[in-house]
């Protein structure tokens, strides 16, 4: 844990009144907790006369939170999707998307020196692009144990601190099988993050529909969240929020796969919240930083710039009734916050606009853990192991009280693990490994929901019509595997993402030409 430190910039601080300090410090006390937020003007408060104040030339924001991301994928580049889909079913067991998607990751996924170097390199991603929450990696032992790993960014469904309740991502197949039972699950006060309505036609919609289980009567209460909601009309919205549910937009995934994505305007208009979530690499941004934009184009002026950095802060936190901890800047809540090189005069604007180029600091409990060079020089804890992921650059992921699997994996390592690891994919082995023998420790390896069964389900799957609700995941082995790339850890430092991005056939041509040009 840091020490005491002081933050001099443009404060955003994301409050109810929305309050701006255009030349304030942000002090952070040493438990990582914020202890005051003054206009630079007014003496510090007790016990930091003398901390020195750190200028950082930049505009301080509460850290991004981001409530849906299959962070494991994001070691995978992005694909070029070869034509419209209507739904999340006709997709998944498409000849490329084995052969580029499942059939990697679970290359990867089974090998416990792969698996350690995914983990490190996707957090780290994370962090590059301003993410300071998001959606945890879970793992399988050859033991049979399931668990989540502990990193440096926060995870929702193991928070580690008290003061935020976790929340989960996955359900037991038996409660997402039977309404009841899934009414059930709902009904524990546990906010449940869950795919809903993954596509754009009535399939898609029916998985929705599917959840009034009796006339009248909904699978639905404020703690489910519905990840995409893109198959939703306006009365669906209405029924959503009515019942207190919320959802996750991830707009540029969707556009992606099925060229448009859910009807933001209407969810709003029906008083559904929102967050935002960049779903994975292999069809959506790097980061919430892209999102953002994404986010802005699609929503076509129909939501303001301070509206969607509410999304992935103030408003994320809420979804998850962590909003008397996180997702603003005041006394008393923890010290998450990403600080950006801009000189817009609407700080939300800027931060839209921002490119991952113009992120300073990055920090997580009050600790610096990604930054401009002599920011993270100055800030980060003694003895911290500093590498340079980009070019004048810092990231810190020592974490004392972080996973063992990955302690001791520098970002390096497992760069140059993965990238020799994706180029000779066609002679590494897809199986499991071997059981656990007694007596000896366990190997872990990535749990591929979707890929592989696991008991859990990411998604309702209540009876409707002739078949259950939500897409038949094909569980085939994959196709033959072929050399890949490693994704590059951000838009700005990645030519090859931009150029498939601006190859993508479903995006409108006017989104797609100005997203790419605000991404480089």
């Amino acid at each position: 844990m840091a020490g005491r430190i002081a933050l001099r910039g443009r404060i955003v601080t994301m409050d109810q009144r929305d309050t701006v300090l255009p030349d304030g410090v942000l002090y952070v006390g040493a438990g990582g907790v914020i202890e005051a937020v003054r206009p630079a003007a007014e003496p510090p408060p007790a016990g930091f006369a003398g901390v020195p104040v750190t200028g950082t030339g930049a505009t301080v924001y509460p850290g991004l939170i981001e409530l849906h991301n299959h962070l494991p994928y994001d070691v995978l580049q992005l694909w070029q999707v070869p034509k419209r889909f209507d739904n999340r079913g006709q997709w998944g067991g498409t000849k490329d998307y084995r052969r580029l998607v499942t059939g990697p990751m679970t290359a990867l996924g089974h090998d416990p020196l792969l698996m350690p170097a995914v983990v490190r390199y996707v957090e780290a991603k994370a962090l590059l692009n301003g993410t300071t929450t998001s959606q945890g990696i879970a793992l399988f032992s050859n033991a049979g144990a399931r668990r989540m790993y502990r990193g440096v960014v926060r995870n929702v469904e193991q928070p580690k601190d008290p003061a935020l309740p976790a929340a989960a991502s996955r359900i037991a197949d038996v409660d997402a099988d039977d309404a009841r039972r899934f009414l059930d699950r709902l009904n524990r006060k546990q906010r449940l993050l869950l795919h809903l309505a993954e596509g754009v036609d009535d399939v898609a919609r029916g998985h929705f529909r599917a959840l009034e289980f009796e006339p009248g009567r909904w699978a639905i209460t404020e703690n489910l969240v519905g990840i995409h909601c893109t198959g939703l009309g306006s009365e669906d919205f209405k029924i959503l929020a009515d019942h207190g549910g919320s959802m996750v937009w991830s707009p540029l995934s969707n556009l992606l796969l099925y060229g448009r994505t859910a009807d933001i305007a209407a969810a709003r208009a029906a008083g559904v919240r929102v967050a935002l979530g960049s779903d994975w690499s292999v069809s959506g941004s790097k980061g919430l930083l892209g999102e953002l934009k994404a986010a802005r184009l699609a929503a076509a002026g129909t939501v303001t710039e301070q509206e969607l950095v509410a999304m992935a802060t103030r408003d994320a936190a809420r979804i998850l009734r962590w909003d008397g901890a996180l997702g603003m800047l005041r006394p008393g809540l923890r010290a998450d916050l990403l600080a950006v090189a801009t000189t817009d005069a609407d700080p939300y604007r800027g931060l839209v606009a921002a490119r991952d180029g113009d992120i300073r600091l990055v920090a997580i409990d009050g600790t610096a853990r990604y930054g401009e060079a002599g920011l993270m020089r100055s800030l980060a804890a003694p003895g911290a192991r500093l590498e340079e992921p980009l070019p004048e650059r810092l990231v810190d992921l020592d974490d004392q009280d972080g996973d063992p699997l990955v302690a001791g994996v520098t970002l390096a390592e497992a760069t140059r693990r993965l990238t020799g690891a994706l180029a000779s994919l066609p002679t590494l082995g897809v199986g499991p490994g071997p059981l656990a023998v007694p007596g000896e420790r366990p190997t872990w390896r990535l749990a591929l929901d979707e890929i592989q069964q696991t008991g859990a389900e990411l998604r309702p799957r209540l009876p409707f019509g002739d078949r259950p609700s939500g897409p038949v995941i094909d569980l085939a082995p994959p196709a033959a595997l072929t050399a890949l790339g490693l994704d590059g850890l951000t838009a700005g430092a990645d030519a090859a993402y931009r150029t498939t991005l601006a190859a993508e056939a479903n995006l409108p041509t006017g989104l797609r030409t100005a997203l790419v040009a605000q991404l480089a």
